[in-house]
């Protein structure tokens, strides 16, 4: 018989022994008077049984034990997991305040950081506008300064064009004066020594060296009269000679030109004043 077979007679055959007991005891109390022998039914166990049910109880108790232990095992286990979870939420809620604090100092830095470069904008805004007014009144200065030296350069030309003006024409006028006064001197010296007869004197010294110059051509007849106009250049050298009115023919001509031309230079004055450029004498020469 297995012991799972032999568990229910085991328990029935204990439960019967203690209800005799029972009974035993009972009836000693209530009948004091001897009690009168019953017959008695024995159950008979097996002793395999009892060790069986023996073993079946350790095995229970040790079950039981067992899970108890499990139990603890699994409170334990559950006790960690809690504390790791506690730990890890923990860590994670550590974890999750820095991650917030350390947000909340990046943008506490990044505001810091915009408002510095708002204020430095700001300022090199400002710097810049300073500057840039600075520079406007510089330039405005600068052009005024310009301005201001080149009218007062172009007062000073003016006033130099005005003074060298002023002076040319005070030269100039000075000039004419003196010319004038030269020219007058000189007519007054021309007219005395035209009245004098200097003049006519140094015109007959002209003709007589023309006329000591000129070689008479074969065709010269007698009553020869010609105008010459001699040009001469102060020392009395002769530059350019032609005839005026003439009665004598072609040859007769060109030996007077030659005459004139062999004549160079002229006498000199008398007087200085008697000098001219361009003089008109009458070549008329003796039969």
């Amino acid at each position: 018989m297995s012991l799972r077979a032999a568990r229910p007679y085991a328990w029935s055959a204990v439960l019967h022994v203690g209800v005799l007991a029972l009974l035993g005891i009972g009836a000693s109390f209530t009948r004091p008077e001897a009690v009168q022998p019953m017959p008695i039914e024995a159950v008979i166990v097996d002793a395999s049984v009892i060790e069986a049910l023996a073993l079946e109880r350790r095995v229970d108790d040790q079950r039981r034990r067992e899970a108890a232990r499990q139990r603890e095992r699994e409170q334990q286990a559950r006790l960690e997991r809690e504390r790791l979870d506690a730990e890890v939420a923990h860590r994670e809620n550590a974890q999750r305040q820095q991650r917030e604090q350390a947000a909340m100092e990046s943008r506490r830095r990044a505001d810091a950081d915009a408002q510095r470069k708002s204020e430095d904008a700001a300022a090199k805004r400002k710097a810049e506008a300073a500057a840039a007014a600075r520079r406007k009144a510089e330039a405005e200065a600068t052009a005024k300064r310009k301005t201001d030296e080149a009218a007062a350069r172009k007062k000073a030309e003016a006033d130099a064009s005005a003074k060298r003006k002023a002076d040319a024409e005070a030269r100039e006028r000075a000039q004419r004066e003196s010319e004038l006064q030269a020219r007058l001197a000189d007519e007054e010296r021309r007219a005395a020594a035209v009245a004098s007869g200097a003049r006519v004197q140094y015109v007959a010294l002209i003709q007589a060296r023309i006329q000591r110059n000129w070689i008479r051509p074969a065709s010269a007849r007698s009553g020869l009269k010609c105008v010459v106009k001699v040009t001469q250049i102060p020392g009395g050298e002769v530059v350019g000679a032609s005839l005026g009115a003439c009665n004598g023919d072609e040859t007769v001509k060109q030996s007077i030109i030659s005459a004139v031309l062999k004549s160079s230079p002229l006498p000199a004055p008398p007087d200085p004043s008697l000098f001219e450029r361009n003089l008109v004498i009458e070549f008329v020469p003796e039969d």
